[in-house]
Order: structure tokens, then C-alpha cells, then sequence
């Protein structure tokens, strides 16, 4: 099934009405409004309802029939957003259509520079909590709105920090090419000398792609990939082959000889890195290599450094970035300083090889 989200406009009223009613007819009262309120409801009315300033409406499609929809619309709350009117058609349910209007929604909070965004679920919709929870939310502290039996709907959040991190690269892509210098990083001769030419490289966070030319004159082959569709689609545009890939969520692929990540993994959350660290490692062969850069220091801050949209860091002493890295299950574990002379920030530099298999010549 290929699954194709359209934004709709008030233009749209014959494709969304029916889209509405059969959401309602399923769960009247889910999303604030009742069958017998669209049925009737007069077409100027919700063209003034589909032309809310700052509101996202989308329906998902197969082929040309109509299985979801979701909209999104400013919180109370500066800096909120909540998603409403979520509906998949139950024939399609179970493959990936919640999570793609989701992550829509997401990403266009993030753009608008929202720090959450919220949702309600009905106490008794398991199902649906679980669904929210696979894809990054957490009940909030607090009773949400009210029922009239006295009961209150589940607040649940997703925290969008990595999105509004992700949301500055989309938007500054060409300011941060323009920004960084054409040298290549250091992590390349560490890689280099690590494995053998011809190696299989995963990149993960190309952007610009620089690092990438750099292994490839090295004799190395490289499968770019980055969280940004700015990126690229900038490198598609340059002759190369690349894929979006979000290193919280997305198959790695594999297997490879190496992953490359160079200023990349500290936009991870602490609590996220494990997991991420696990998946590098089975993107690997038994033998592959680890390397990649992080920021040194305590905490976790945001900076509007090299682009004007702030971005969100993780920072990590070399003891702690080394007990994470070989829980995560790789040997040959070596964390070191390799800031560079005379720069205002310290960075680390890991390197790490995934276990030989027991038994394996």
C-alpha cells in the first residue's frame, strides 16, 4: 500500500466531508462534534472551519480512496499544538497509516517552533493509547478534559526537542552548507584507518555531504543518509544516492562495515542513545566499526550557533559516553579529546568494534 497524505483546504469540501462523516459514524463524539453536526452542517460553515489561521488538516489516501485523517491546530499554551479529529479507517489499520500522520503533524509543530504537542484519548481506548505511546507520547500528569459521566479524558505529550532540532536543519540546510568549512573532519582518518578499502560505510547525518566525498576518495564505498529531506534532496540534485533516515526510529539496513557518524549523535537524547547505539551496532558486521564525534561537557542545552533556528545538544564525559557505548554491546571501546586547538568547545571522539561472533573463524 502506498500511502499519500494531501492537505486539504477549504476547496476540499467534497473530499472531506465524507472523510468526517465516516470517522464520526465509527466514533461519534470522538473528535467534538456529532454525525447529525456534519450531515446538516452548511458548506460556508466548515470552509470558515478548514480556514482557521495556523490549522493542519490532512487525509491520507490509497490510491484514491480516502483511510485517514488528522489536523493539528495551536494549543492554549504558547508553544503547544494538539492533535485532533485522529482517524484511521479500520480496513486499514495496522499498516503504518497512524504513524505517517503523526510524524506529519510532528514535523509541522516542530516547524512552527512548538515545544509539545498534546492530544486526548477517551479513558477506556487502550488501543489507541497504545498506538500514541509506539509513536513518542507520554501520559501527562493531570486529568484531561472532562466527560459528562465524570470521568476525564488521557492528557498524553510528545516532547518535540529532536523535531525542532530536526525542523532548523530542514529550514537552514543552505545556510549550514554555506557555514561549514569544505575540510574534511578528522573522523575520516580515524575511520580510514580502521578498515580496509573498499569498505561499506553507513553515514548517518551527510548533510552537506563533504565527509562522504572524503571516504569515497579514500576507497571506501558510502550509502548517505540524513533526518533532513533538505539535505537530501541536495544531495540527490548533486548526482548522488542518498535516503532519509531518522536514527531514532528507521531500519539502519545492512549489513555494513562501518557507521560513520560525525556531529550527529549528540543531537540524541540521553535516555534515546543506548537504543540508538544498539541499532549501529546491528547495522554492522561482526568486526565492524564504530566511529563517531560528540560534545563534551554536562547537561543539555540549545544553541543558535551556525544556524539562526536553535538546535538542541546532548552533551557526555568521556566516562559516561564510554560505559554507554559498550552497554550497547561494542568492544574495543576508545573515547578521546579531539578538540581542536584554540576552539571554544571540547569534543570526543569514539571509536568501537562490534563482537566477533563465537565460533566464527
Amino acid at each position: 500500500m502506498t500511502i499519500e497524505l494531501r492537505r486539504v483546504t477549504a476547496d476540499d469540501w467534497e473530499t472531506w466531508r465524507p472523510v468526517r462523516l465516516a470517522a464520526l459514524a465509527e466514533a461519534p463524539d470522538a473528535f467534538g462534534s456529532t454525525l447529525d453536526d456534519w450531515a446538516d452542517a452548511p458548506e460556508h460553515r466548515w470552509r470558515t472551519r478548514l480556514s482557521i489561521p495556523g490549522a493542519l488538516d490532512l487525509v491520507a489516501y490509497d490510491g484514491s480512496a480516502a483511510i485517514g485523517m488528522a489536523s493539528g491546530v495551536p494549543g492554549d499554551e504558547p508553544g503547544t499544538t494538539e492533535l485532533i479529529s485522529m482517524w484511521v479507517d479500520p480496513v486499514a489499520r495496522g499498516r503504518g497509516v497512524a504513524t505517517d500522520l503523526i510524524r506529519a503533524v510532528v514535523g509541522w509543530a516542530a516547524g512552527a517552533d512548538s515545544h509539545t504537542l498534546e492530544l486526548s484519548v477517551m479513558p477506556d481506548n487502550a488501543a489507541a493509547r497504545r498506538t500514541y505511546e509506539r509513536n513518542g507520547f507520554l501520559v501527562a500528569d493531570g486529568p484531561g478534559d472532562p466527560l459528562p459521566d465524570g470521568r476525564h479524558e488521557v492528557l498524553m505529550r510528545r516532547d518535540l526537542t529532536a523535531e525542532r532540532t530536526l525542523a532548523a536543519y530542514e529550514h537552514g540546510a543552505e545556510q549550514y552548507a554555506d557555514r561549514t568549512d569544505g575540510h574534511r573532519s578528522g573522523l575520516v582518518d580515524d575511520l580510514v584507518a580502521l578498515v580496509t578499502p573498499g569498505s561499506h560505510v553507513l553515514e548517518l547525518g551527510s548533510g552537506p555531504g563533504r565527509d562522504a566525498l572524503a571516504l569515497e576518495d579514500a576507497g571506501l564505498v558510502v550509502d548517505r543518509t540524513d533526518g533532513a529531506h533538505s539535505f537530501v534532496e541536495a544531495l540527490h540534485a548533486d548526482g548522488h544516492t542518498a535516503r532519509v533516515l531518522d536514527v531514532r526510529s528507521d531500519d539502519f539496513g545492512g549489513p555494513y562495515d562501518a557507521v560513520f557518524a560525525n556531529a550527529v549523535l549528540l543531537h540524541v537524547a540521553r535516555e534515546l542513545l543506548p537504543t540508538v547505539l544498539e541499532r549501529a551496532r546491528e547495522a554492522v558486521r561482526p568486526g565492524g566499526v564504530l566511529a563517531a564525534t560528540f560534545k563534551h561537557g554536562d547537561g543539555d542545552a540549545w544553541s543558535t550557533r551556525k544556524l539562526d533556528r536553535a538546535r538542541h545538544f546532548t552533551y557526555w564525559t568521556d566516562q559516561d559516553l564510554t560505559a554507554v557505548v559498550e552497554r550497547a554491546g561494542w568492544t574495543d571501546v576508545v573515547v578521546r579529546d579531539t578538540t581542536r586547538p584554540g576552539a571554544d568547545e571540547r569534543w570526543l571522539t569514539v571509536t568501537a568494534r562490534r563482537p566477533e561472533e563465537a565460533g566464527r573463524p
